[in-house]
């Protein structure tokens, strides 16, 4: 008499596989069941929330890393996908608030689907600077508003034709009028036929020279004349042609033009520049090619680490900053944009005296002087966060074509057409070859597609996804348990 030792039954390769490939990734997961409770979590979540794995997981999502405000909201929404099979979001990357273990918010980007009886899992990334990042832009958006509208200054805008573009709050409350009310008309609706043609003149002047103008000028108000020191900047299109004037006008009567009142128009002129984003200049090249900075704003210090004098004294340490895999294109964009006269836009990167690398947005609109010089107006914006945001951006996307990669049993592009392609309708079971029908159907209609069927030996999670022009893109990934 004999017997036969049963088989040892053990996990698909594919699970151990899978599991790696999950903990090796930088994008953090998780994954709940349907009770609220963690049931998984990678090394790049502890990383992300400063909860280990062993510390979290068994503990209820809302308790940790939902912000107290939020906890009502999130347990109602769960509460609906459990009950009433709510799958609005699955699938999709959603931006939302999230805690730190430490009480630090953070603004996340999440990407939920559902385990069926196992509950949800989730790939989630850090969007905080992103977001942050985002804040400052809008910040600096109303910084800008705020002092063209509160002002002392009266600013306006006016087209080649005398008639007015734009007016600030200060000149509305002078002249006792609305911006509304402004546009479209000319000087002379305001001020007195002589008044209007000393400005027209002046407006004139600018429009020719292509160059700011600053003189004093007389307005009277009843029996009062009050002196205005008025500077007019020309406005310019992309291609350097004048399209009109932007005429600043500070009240210069109590003082009469006193040193005191001229050094303080000065101050508040210097400190928006030199509080302005980036860094302002003006950026020289000779007709022997001899390049050399006549202007450079404080925000130099902050981009280069260097003085605004020593700037001005040798632009050669700025150009033997660019990083040398940048220098071609740098010399590349100024030598067409001399020869053009179009407007110079460059991005690229410089490594500073300290090692460290900053990666920069140059901008600026050139003009040619009468001895052949080309004078170039700009900014160079500082764009480091954001061009580590890319790099991070581009590193999650390739981690996350990787693990598709490494977990798809079946990951190709298949041709829109109206049958399932043949390389997945092999891997379905019989018996769901109809649902993979209707699937594929939902797909050809240009609508993401994602179920569980039943395969040969196991159950498959199949994800459709339209592509370009009459492509879909198959996902095949096989489950652990039975069919």
């Amino acid at each position: 008499m004999f017997t036969v030792e049963a088989p040892q039954i053990t996990a698909p390769p594919a699970a151990g596989l899978r599991d790696r490939a999950v903990d090796a990734s930088a994008l953090a997961f998780l994954h709940v069941d349907r009770s609220g409770v963690i049931r998984d979590w990678n090394p790049a979540a502890e990383k992300l929330f400063g909860w280990t794995g062993a510390e979290i997981i068994g503990r209820r999502l809302t308790d940790t890393i939902i912000p107290p405000a939020l906890r009502s909201a999130h347990n109602a929404g769960f509460a609906r996908r459990l009950v009433g099979g709510d799958s609005g979001g699955l699938g999709h990357p959603m931006e939302v608030p999230a805690l730190h273990r430490d009480g630090s918010e953070l603004r996340i980007s999440m990407t939920v689907d559902a385990l069926e009886d196992e509950g949800f899992f989730a790939f989630v990334t850090d969007q905080t600077d992103g977001h942050r990042a985002q804040q400052e832009l809008q910040r600096s958006h109303t910084l800008i508003t705020a002092i063209l509208q509160h002002t002392t200054a009266m600013i306006s805008a006016k087209g080649l034709d005398g008639r007015y573009l734009f007016v600030n709050g200060e000149y509305e409350r002078i002249f006792q009028v609305t911006a509304a009310d402004m546009v479209g008309r000319a000087e002379s609706d305001l001020v007195s036929a002589s008044v209007a043609a000393v400005g027209r003149g002046h407006d004139e002047q600018v429009i020719r020279s292509g160059a700011a103008r600053t003189v004093l000028e007389e307005v009277p108000f009843g029996d009062e004349i009050r002196q205005y020191l008025v500077t007019r900047v020309p406005l310019t299109d992309p291609d350097g042609s004048v399209y009109g004037v932007c005429t600043i006008a500070i009240d210069d009567t109590e003082r009469r033009r006193s040193e005191d009142v001229i050094a303080a128009g000065e101050q508040r002129f210097w400190n928006t520049v030199n509080n302005a984003p980036g860094m302002l200049y003006q950026y020289r090249m000779e007709p022997t090619g001899e390049p050399s900075f006549t202007f450079v704003s404080d925000g130099c210090r902050d981009i280069f680490r260097l003085d605004p004098d020593d700037l001005v004294a040798s632009a050669g340490q700025v150009l033997d900053m660019i990083a040398e895999e940048d220098r071609a294109v740098f010399a590349a964009t100024v030598a067409e944009s001399a020869t053009t006269l179009e407007p110079w836009d460059w991005r690229g990167s410089v490594v500073r005296h300290d090692g460290s690398r900053r990666w920069l947005y140059g901008v600026s609109r050139p003009h040619r002087e009468p001895g052949g010089a080309v004078v170039w107006d700009g900014m160079l914006l500082d764009r480091t966060r954001e061009r580590s945001t890319e790099l991070d951006l581009e590193a999650v996307r390739n981690d996350l074509a990787d693990l598709v990669d490494r977990l798809a049993v079946l990951s190709v592009t298949a041709p829109a057409d109206p049958e399932p392609v043949a390389e997945l309708a092999r891997l379905v079971a019989e018996r769901d070859r109809e649902a993979l029908s209707d699937l594929w159907r939902t797909a050809l209609r240009r609508e993401r597609a994602d179920t569980i069927l039943a395969g040969h030996d196991g159950r498959l999670l199949v994800r459709l996804r339209p592509r370009g022009a009459g492509e879909i893109g198959v996902s095949c990934f096989r489950l652990d348990g039975p069919a």
